[in-house]
């Protein structure tokens, strides 16, 4: 069965065998519970399949699947015939997500795992490199967004090495990378309220800090914690750490609450 890859799924089928065992080396998934987001042509799952405990996989594309399904007839892959957005997993079980995902969708899928992350020991997962800087980028840096600081508040992000577009058919416009998050057991304060947070300071990024906060908390409490972090009131949020970001948060947090 000839399969072509098609556009509106943003499929870019890796075709370099090494690559392929590379990737499945980072994940690290000996005798683990693993998500597959994307199996294609079943080059990962291949190898995942004779490591894991478990392995389910999400394909989106109906001809795919099925050639998945002939091709696994004897396996103990379940593969799951869906959009990897509107999935719900088994919560009793902690889960190692991989996948070379849907460039059309990156931020929508790490949205997803952030929100999932309490049932999440790690995912290892194929983006495009300028996504890839993105999650590693520093603050005072044009890549620093909100995206870096949601994703990092939940794991320890990590880029392992790029992928050139010519180990993929049909090849990209652009190189890719393989990223792991590998996901923190707690997290120090409420996930939703964080996000919101987060959300809000980035909202206008050229924006002051002051600007963005002024809205949700009085003036001069955002000015007092600003100063508390030690940064200036012209202070902008691409400027900050994570951990300034969070020592932010909890100042006005216990503001309001006095």
């Amino acid at each position: 069965m000839e399969v072509i890859a098609k556009k509106r799924f943003g499929q870019n089928f890796l075709i370099n065998k090494a690559i392929q065992k590379a990737i499945v080396d980072v994940a690290c998934v000996d005798d683990e519970n693993v998500i597959e987001i994307g199996p294609g042509l079943g080059a990962l799952t291949d190898l995942i399949k004779e490591l894991s405990k478990e392995l389910i996989a999400y394909e989106i594309d109906n001809d795919l699947f099925k050639k998945l399904l002939v091709e696994n007839q004897n396996s103990n892959v379940r593969f799951i015939n869906e959009d990897f957005l509107n999935a719900t997993f088994d919560e009793k079980k902690e889960w190692v997500v991989i996948g070379n995902i849907p460039y059309n969708i990156t931020s929508e899928i790490l949205f997803k795992l952030i929100e999932n992350h309490s049932i999440l020991k790690k995912a290892t997962l194929m983006v495009q490199d300028e996504v890839a800087n993105r999650l590693v980028a520093m603050p005072k840096t044009k890549e620093y967004s909100k995206l870096t600081v949601s994703v990092n508040f939940v794991g320890n992000v990590k880029k392992h090495f790029v992928v050139k577009a010519s180990n993929f058919n049909p090849a990209p416009k652009v190189d890719s990378a393989i990223i792991t998050i590998d996901f923190y057991k707690s997290l120090p304060y409420n996930l939703k309220k964080v996000l919101a947070f987060i959300k809000q300071i980035f909202a206008f990024k050229r924006k002051m800090l002051i600007n963005n906060l002024v809205p949700q908390w009085p003036k001069a409490d955002v000015i007092w914690a600003i100063e508390q972090i030690g940064h200036k009131q012209t202070t902008r949020a691409e400027e900050l750490s994570l951990q300034e970001i969070m020592k932010l948060y909890e100042i006005l947090v216990n503001s309001k609450s006095n």
